[in-house]
C-alpha cells in the first residue's frame, strides 16, 4: 500500500488480511477478520473485525467473459459485509474492544483509517458506477476483475474566499478492481483519492443563502475525473494492490478482549489518534 496525505511524505506499508474465524450472530453468519499493518518505521498494528452479511446484498461477477488463464477463479459473488465488532491489540499486548465507529476514526497525521479501506460510514450514500471487465497481474498470475467506481461527498461545507457564490465540499472517489476469488472484500486493487468540489449556493427570493445542495452523480463524476487528470489538488491518495492469496490462515490474536479504557473513549475516537 502507498498513501500520501496533505504535505506528509508518502508512506509505504503492507497489510495481512486473514479470515480467522466464523461465528453465528443475530445478523446471521459473521466472520472474524484480522488486519495486520506492518510499517518498517512504525512497527506492526493488529486490528480485528467481525463482519456480518448485509441482508443478501452482493455483487454478481459470474457473467464476465473468461479473459485470462485464471478465469476459473472468477465465478460467484462478492458478498457485501458490515462491521459489527471492532478490536485492537495494543503495544502492551492487551486486546481492547472499541465502538464500531472507532474503526473509521482518523489516524495521526490525517491518514485514512485501516478498516475504512473495506467499509465506509453507511450514512454517506455512494454514487456507484461499473466500468466493465479488466485484468490484473498479481505476481506471476493474471486474473480477471470488474472495475467499480464509487463517489461520496461530505456533509460539511466551507466558503471559498475567491468566489462568494460557492462553497466547497469534500469528495472521496474510489476505484475498485474486484475479483470473487478474493475473500471477504473482493478487492484485488483499490485506488482512492480525497479532493474537493465547488457547489453554487442557492438563494431565496430575498437574496439570502440557503443550505447548499449535495452535488448530483454527474457533478461527482466530473469532480473525480478532474482529480484524476490533476486539475484539482488531491488532499490525500491511497493505493492498495493485492500481492498474493493464501489459505488456512491462523489467528495471531487469541486472548479474550476487554472493554477499552474510558479515558480512550473520550471524543469517540477510541484512542486511535493518540
Amino acid at each position: 500500500m502507498r498513501t500520501q496525505s496533505g504535505r506528509h511524505t508518502t508512506r509505504e506499508f503492507t497489510q495481512r488480511v486473514a479470515i480467522v474465524g466464523r461465528e453465528e450472530t443475530e445478523s446471521g453468519t459473521a466472520y472474524w477478520v484480522e488486519l495486520k499493518t506492518s510499517d518498517p518505521t512504525r512497527g506492526a498494528r493488529i486490528e480485528r473485525g467481525l463482519f456480518a452479511e448485509r441482508g443478501g446484498a452482493s455483487l454478481d461477477l459470474s457473467g464476465l467473459d473468461p479473459v485470462a488463464p485464471d478465469s476459473a477463479a472468477m465465478p460467484g459473488e462478492v458478498r457485501e459485509l458490515r462491521l459489527i465488532r471492532y478490536q485492537v491489540l495494543t503495544s502492551d499486548k492487551r486486546l481492547y474492544e472499541y465502538p464500531v465507529q472507532s474503526a473509521r476514526a482518523p489516524r495521526a497525521g490525517g491518514e485514512v483509517s485501516t478498516f475504512e479501506l473495506f467499509e465506509f460510514d453507511p450514512s454517506m450514500k455512494a454514487v456507484r458506477r461499473f466500468d466493465g471487465p479488466d485484468t490484473l497481474r498479481i505476481g506471476r498470475r493474471v486474473v480477471p476483475a470488474v472495475v467499480e467506481r464509487t463517489f461520496r461527498v461530505g456533509s460539511d461545507d466551507w466558503a471559498d474566499a475567491s468566489d462568494s457564490g460557492t462553497v466547497s465540499r469534500l469528495v472521496l472517489a474510489q476505484t475498485y478492481w474486484r475479483n470473487a476469488a478474493v475473500p471477504i472484500t473482493g478487492f484485488a486493487r483499490s485506488l482512492f483519492r480525497a479532493t474537493t468540489v465547488r457547489i453554487p449556493i442557492p438563494m431565496d427570493s430575498t437574496g439570502r443563502p440557503l443550505i447548499a445542495p449535495l452535488p448530483d452523480s454527474t457533478a461527482l463524476s466530473a469532480a473525480a475525473s478532474a482529480a484524476d487528470a490533476g486539475a484539482i489538488p488531491v488532499l490525500s491518495s491511497t493505493e492498495l494492490l493485492l500481492q498474493d492469496l493464501g489459505a488456512d490462515a491462523v489467528a495471531e490474536v487469541t486472548q479474550k478482549p476487554e472493554p477499552a479504557p474510558a479515558s480512550e473513549l473520550e471524543g469517540d475516537n477510541g484512542g486511535l489518534i493518540r
